[in-house]
């Protein structure tokens, strides 16, 4: 790969990027060879491994999966963690010189919340990374918020109240009918919930917030339960949005939980001990089908995320309810909820990384 001349302007801090033939990476052909940074969570990072280039521990980790893919597309890649030493992340950056930055990272400090703070300095600073903007991404994390974007944009949702520390629950409340799902405001993929998050009465209602808030110390939202079908749909794009992916989380009858918690989601032998299993593709009725993709356009539009996003969806034979938002959702090569064997998994990180490069031609300035 050809390296850059001596003098010229470095990457990062000027906004002034080595000129990529973005023509020639869009085409059919393999493209230009690129310099990529994958900046990982802190946690994810191994020091023994930082690009990523050994077999992981847990098979086709997302790190694993997306470094193999961007070297498979021809790009070299260096891994880089993301900690709460803002500066020397950004030093290190600046020292890889990246042509742009692919973004896995989802907390910092182990703190959900701060997962667009790093994404703003780069956008700032003109740098191309992939995944949701900044705004996005505060957005849709905020459960609440991105509901009332949503519902807004003509997009059905549960009816829901923030409660924060202070506030007399029974009254917060008031208006809502039980069952509730009480769960973290902020967070991603379903993270806090689990069985306990079914409420059915006041008293059960106050012990879960009480040990949420002493859990997380952060503000807790109770929101009906919407009794159907767990649909997961994947959609990427900027200005043409597609859906790549329908995928239903299915639940046996006799099942104690039939909503989608952390364990259910992520934990593969709780799934198989419980008979819980994806589904790819969803059986729905075309009919049905057809209005889930276009909720799930507008919900996706509708708070801005212009890159690759899970939304997700409660569906029954009367209503298709809004749940949530998961920009930059979980791109491991063997992830259940979007099937990657039909969409070519290579094909989609190109995809991403097309989508970061023109997104980043088109703030330029007389774009």
């Amino acid at each position: 790969m050809p390296g850059h001349a001596v003098g010229e302007p470095q990457t990062l801090f000027s906004g002034k990027l080595r000129p990529i033939n973005l023509f020639c990476y869009l085409s059919n052909s393999s493209g230009e060879h690129l310099r990529a940074v994958l900046l990982v969570d802190e946690s994810q990072f191994v020091p023994d491994d930082p690009n990523f280039t050994k077999q992981p521990k847990k098979p086709w980790e997302a790190e694993f999966s997306v470094s193999h893919a961007l070297r498979k597309l021809g790009h070299s890649v260096a891994g880089i963690p993301v900690t709460s030493n803002v500066a020397e992340t950004l030093a290190r950056i600046k020292e890889a010189r990246p042509d742009f930055v692919f973004n896995l990272v989802e907390e910092i400090n182990g703190c959900r919340e701060h997962d667009n703070l790093l994404v703003r300095i780069l956008e700032l600073m003109e740098v191309p990374c992939t995944g949701a903007s900044a705004e996005a991404l505060m957005l849709s994390r905020n459960k609440h918020l991105a509901k009332l974007v949503v519902a807004e944009a003509g997009v059905p949702v549960s009816k829901g109240v923030v409660v924060t520390e202070g506030m007399k629950n029974s009254h917060s409340v008031a208006g809502l009918k039980f069952p509730l799902i009480v769960k973290p405001l902020h967070g991603d993929g379903s993270e806090g919930i689990n069985a306990k998050s079914y409420v059915k009465s006041p008293a059960v209602l106050q012990r879960r917030i009480e040990q949420l808030m002493r859990q997380r110390r952060r503000p807790v939202l109770c929101e009906e339960y919407v009794p159907g079908r767990e649909i997961c749909v994947t959609l990427s794009g900027l200005q043409t949005v597609s859906v790549d992916s329908i995928c239903e989380l299915v639940f046996p009858r006799r099942s104690q939980v039939k909503f989608a918690t952390e364990l259910a989601k992520f934990d593969k032998q709780y799934r198989s001990r419980a008979g819980i299993f994806y589904r790819t593709p969803a059986r729905l009725p075309e009919k049905v089908q057809s209005q889930v993709m276009n909720l799930a356009k507008k919900a996706y539009c509708a708070l801005g995320i212009e890159s690759y996003a899970k939304i997700e969806f409660r569906v029954s034979d009367v209503q298709i309810v809004f749940i949530e938002a998961n920009p930059n959702s979980q791109l491991s090569r063997s992830a259940h909820s979007t099937d990657f064997g039909c969409i070519g998994y290579e094909r989609f990180i190109k995809k991403i990384v097309r989508m970061a490069l023109e997104r980043h031609k088109r703030r330029q300035p007389g774009r």
